[in-house]
């Protein structure tokens, strides 16, 4: 998602007349697009400004992206009315994103209490930002939805990018078109839920439907989604997945742990049967797919035998590959209020054992 917004960020300035610097030291303006999913980026991000404050204080910086918006709500909050000590001359969240040419190019004139808020409501700037997007390595990311609805207890994306919005069909299916003259040959539709997808002007028209439209168009290509949410992946999805092959058997559906009590502390929706069920379901309808999964270790109050759940549902399941990671305390989420009480050693032990398990599996695979 980062990646799709950066893109957008700099097609825009340079429609704007800026030029693209050689390297960050030839830079006038450096903009970090940042990500806030776990606190191991937002530490990144810390020693960034602070490198760049003892660096290249000449240096005009945008902090943009989630961790900006988190700056953005803690000041706004009772307990952070003070300034927060960083180094940067604008903080613009993901709802900002579209502005920053704007507001970087009429600089003069512009005031910083009065920042411009889009919020992807300007589908006509939307529209011509993503039509001269260009295909990376024959691959178009194209971000259908913006935002979450789920609340799940640990993430603090609904806060940071707020809740879900959707581009309209008829940008997403003319984007596509363009990609495709352009050589694109893997469509990857991109957001916090694809499945929650429904054009805001064009009822009816849900992933689904944009799945079996987008397989229509001329060309020889696959197409891909991330990520999407195992609550929502309905029958009609499972039934599209496993038929249209031209959606790729590459499915991405995150489980975070393998233990229901956990999965509802969480507020996941589904439980250890039901992702089971559908995994079973869509390998029915397609031998052939390859799932991967992300997995969350040392939740506040998962136990040894929690734990060890999350390993047997991983030797249930033989995911093809994991994202695995610890938990981290990410502010205004609900678990954020909830005592921490797994040690940080424990975490490292439960995250290689993880590791270890998917390797063995992934060996195995091999071997068969």
């Amino acid at each position: 998602m980062n990646f799709h917004d950066s893109g957008l960020i700099e097609s825009g300035l340079i429609k704007k007349g800026f030029h693209k610097a050689a390297s960050a030291g030839d830079a006038d303006i450096i903009i970090l697009n940042t990500c806030s999913v776990r606190d191991h980026a937002d530490h990144k991000i810390l020693s960034e400004l602070g490198r760049l404050k003892k660096n290249g204080p000449d240096k005009k910086v945008v902090l943009a992206g989630c961790f900006a918006k988190q700056i953005k709500l803690r000041m706004e909050s009772e307990k952070h009315k003070q300034e927060t000590g960083l180094f940067f001359d604008y903080c613009l969240g993901p709802d900002e994103t579209m502005s920053i040419p704007d507001i970087l190019g009429q600089e003069n004139s512009y005031k910083k209490e009065n920042y411009i808020n889009d919020d992807y409501k300007d589908f006509g700037l939307l529209e011509e930002y993503f039509y001269d997007k260009k295909p990376q390595n024959s691959v178009a990311s194209i971000k259908i939805i913006e935002g979450c609805n789920n609340y799940c207890s640990y993430c603090i994306v609904p806060y940071v990018r707020g809740e879900e919005r959707s581009i309209p069909f008829k940008i997403i299916y003319n984007t596509v078109k363009e990609q495709i003259l352009k050589g694109a040959k893997e469509i990857l539709l991109l957001g916090q839920n694809v499945n929650s997808y429904l054009s805001p002007e064009e009822k009816g028209k849900d992933f689904v439907f944009l799945l079996n439209t987008l397989s229509e168009i001329e060309g020889s290509f696959k197409i891909k989604f991330l990520t999407s949410h195992p609550k929502d992946f309905s029958e009609n999805l499972i039934e599209t997945v496993c038929e249209n092959r031209k959606i790729s058997g590459d499915i991405h559906l995150p489980v975070q742990s393998g233990s229901d009590k956990i999965l509802a502390a969480m507020n996941r929706g589904y439980s250890r049967k039901d992702y089971l069920k559908l995994i079973e379901n869509i390998r029915i309808g397609r031998p052939d797919v390859s799932i991967s999964t992300d997995i969350i270790v040392g939740f506040p109050g998962e136990t040894e035998e929690d734990f060890q759940m999350t390993v047997s549902l991983m030797e249930e399941v033989r995911f093809d590959f994991i994202f695995a990671f610890k938990y981290s305390p990410r502010p205004f989420t609900k678990a954020f209020k909830i005592v921490d009480d797994v040690s940080m050693e424990i975490k490292k032990e439960r995250l290689e054992t993880i590791f270890q398990k998917q390797k063995k599996i992934t060996a195995e695979k091999v071997i068969y």
